[in-house]
């Protein structure tokens, strides 16, 4: 039992001995970038919602700010908008503080989905399911990939976590923007304020 034991050791990953809430593919990497298209470990409940594997994709080439590959999501006029999420190993406890980190960035050609976006952060009990906003970026519009810490407290137990791209604050109109979305912190507990 102790040689299994020492064997399987050996073969753990090394983020998985890192505490925290580990995302399936935090950094959105896939073998082939591509447009209308979901990286491994990450889908949406949202219709009309098609995710572009970056760089590549539309013929743009923003580099990854983590490994070959990154994600863009975007906004239209008509008021849709592109969310990606996954199902997480385990649940976001209600009452709880959480904290993680995400790099994000904005491209300022993307087939005419050129202005900024903020990118939000929803809690859900279900797929697809969006029942609690845990926080807001703010609005990006540089083009260089900068950190983002997102903090936040459920209301409720949660067990999906999704990415949305979402307009400006305060916009009262709808438009055609992009944000780009790269290497996802493991999520930690944090002491509450």
């Amino acid at each position: 039992m102790l040689i299994f034991y020492l064997i399987w050791q050996l073969f753990i990953p090394t983020w998985q001995n890192t505490p925290g809430i580990h995302l399936f593919n935090p950094s959105f990497e896939d073998g082939r970038p591509r447009q209308n298209a979901f990286p491994g470990g990450w889908s949406s409940g949202s219709p009309d919602c098609t995710p572009d594997i970056m760089p590549g994709a539309w013929g743009l080439k923003c580099p990854p700010q983590d490994g070959k590959t990154c994600l863009g999501l975007v906004t239209r006029e008509d008021g849709t908008r592109e969310d990606i999420g996954q199902m997480l190993p385990e649940v976001l406890k209600k009452d709880s503080c959480y904290t993680f980190t995400l790099y994000l960035a904005h491209a300022s050609q993307y087939v005419g989905f050129n202005q900024p976006l903020r990118l939000r952060v929803w809690g859900g009990a279900r797929k697809g399911e969006k029942t609690q906003l845990l926080d807001s970026s703010p609005l990006i519009d540089h083009a260089d990939w900068r950190p983002y810490k997102f903090q936040f407290i459920p209301g409720s137990d949660l067990k999906y976590l999704c990415f949305e791209a979402y307009f400006g604050p305060g916009v009262l109109f709808k438009y055609k923007g992009n944000i780009l979305l790269d290497n996802c912190s493991v999520i930690l507990r944090c002491n509450r304020a």
